[in-house]
């Protein structure tokens, strides 16, 4: 009995985990999900913004904002691309959508953080924004590239 247990969770690996997802997890839930990560997340970064001295605690201060604004703006992307992809389907979008969605977000916030922090390192934005949109979308495309 154990070891027919022992090899179902053997054979329990990514691809067979995103198919018990699509099966069993409903896509309002998932945008219910999404939708409470969004709120919490941005009432974090304003709590941090105002009651967290970043002088003295500047590593906790800036951490936990990073950490925060790039699930706030991921979570926001998601719903915004979900949508973008829920007109250009005309309606049919699935679980995998959804999820292909908070991906194409991560990468755009991660984007913009690293916009804001080579600002603050006065770095030239231009090129090295170019570098970064590059290497995200390359990234992003062998992403998808393997999922097929």
């Amino acid at each position: 009995m154990k070891q027919k247990n022992v090899q179902k969770l053997k054979k329990l690996d990514e691809k067979n985990l995103f198919n018990l997802l699509k099966k069993y997890m409903k896509k309002h839930i998932l945008l219910l999900i999404l939708f409470v990560l969004f709120l919490v997340s941005s009432v974090t970064v304003y709590l941090i913004l105002h009651y967290v001295d970043i002088l003295e605690n500047t590593y906790l201060a800036l951490s936990a904002i990073i950490f925060s604004y790039i699930l706030c703006v991921s979570s926001f992307f998601t719903f915004i691309l979900y949508f973008f992809k829920k007109i250009y389907y005309r309606g049919n979008v699935y679980i995998y959508h959804i999820l292909s969605s908070f991906r194409q977000g991560f990468l755009i916030s991660i984007f913009g953080a690293s916009m804001i922090y080579l600002n603050k390192l006065w770095a030239p934005l231009v090129l090295t924004g170019l570098i970064i949109s590059f290497s995200l979308f390359s990234l992003e495309l062998m992403i998808q590239n393997t999922e097929d």
